[in-house]
């Protein structure tokens, strides 16, 4: 538990500074974390005997990454769209002509699961909050996003520790209660109230709204997650941050989070896509 809260807070403290230094100091470590949970996916698809086109997929969800931040969110469908064709030219080079479905689908779905649905932390993070042409400036919206899903997850964590009794869904993650859930959703929601409106442009009560968008992605993305293990027949998918395990557990909640967030933005017109 100590290793688990030291890593804990090395990551909240990178992710604050880099998010306040600018979406250009911050952009070098969503690229590294998000490339890294999907080397790890496909790790984790092979272990269980499939054969996704791992270098292809990784050098696909890297160029998603550069073109959503360069030049924003129309370059992810293009690139998708082109890594859903080379997937299939270089599955017809290879003699071997069983399972090539699923492999192509393994391939895409680790790009569109893990790059495609993480880029919206980086689009926010760019984003320009405010009427006009202006600098982006959306560390805040990005913080609130990735700090709302954290902190979902440690009262879910400590509520489900303290009170947990009923599985949420003992089918998928049998250790998840509905106690934990009914914790993390009420702090949450106190606290995305307090906080939200100080770092972006929420009222309180579109600041409640955002907290009730995290309560239903964060534990989405966590249980998504959960079954894509139980399918693989896999405990774990990576152990790279001491008493967290892998990129992907650190991110699951964010990949749901962040689309949701950035949406909500789009839609109440603070943010231009």
């Amino acid at each position: 538990m100590k290793l688990a809260v030291a890593t804990g807070l090395m990551l909240a403290g990178a992710v604050i500074g880099l998010l306040f230094a600018g979406p250009k100091a911050f952009f070098p470590l969503a690229f590294v974390v998000i490339l890294v949970a999907q080397a790890e996916f496909y790790a984790a698809a092979r272990k269980a005997g499939h054969d996704p086109a791992t270098a292809l997929g990784v050098m696909s969800g890297a160029l998603l990454l550069v073109g959503v931040f360069t030049k924003g969110a129309s370059a992810a469908g293009l690139v998708v769209f082109l890594t859903l064709v080379f997937s299939i030219v270089w599955y017809m080079t290879i003699e071997r002509r069983d399972g090539l479905l699923t492999d192509i689908a393994l391939t895409l779905f680790g790009i569109v699961y893990i790059p495609l649905l993480g880029s919206f932390a980086v689009l926010l993070s760019r984003a320009c909050v405010g009427p006009g042409e202006c600098p982006p400036n959306g560390g805040g919206l990005a913080l609130v996003m990735i700090g709302a899903a954290a902190f979902y997850d440690i009262f879910a964590f400590a509520g489900g520790y303290k009170f947990g009794k009923t599985p949420l869904a003992p089918s998928i993650s049998p250790k998840k209660t509905r106690e934990g859930a009914l914790v993390a959703t009420v702090c949450t929601l106190v606290l995305a109230t307090l906080v939200a409106p100080l770092l972006g442009p929420w009222s309180p009560v579109q600041a409640l709204v955002l907290g009730a968008l995290v309560c239903i992605a964060a534990p989405m993305g966590d249980l998504v997650e959960s079954m894509i293990k139980r399918d693989l027949g896999l405990k774990d998918i990576g152990v790279i941050f001491p008493g967290h395990g892998g990129a992907l557990d650190r991110i699951d909640a964010v990949l749901f989070t962040g689309p949701a967030v950035y949406i909500s933005l789009l839609i109440a017109g603070y943010i231009q896509p």
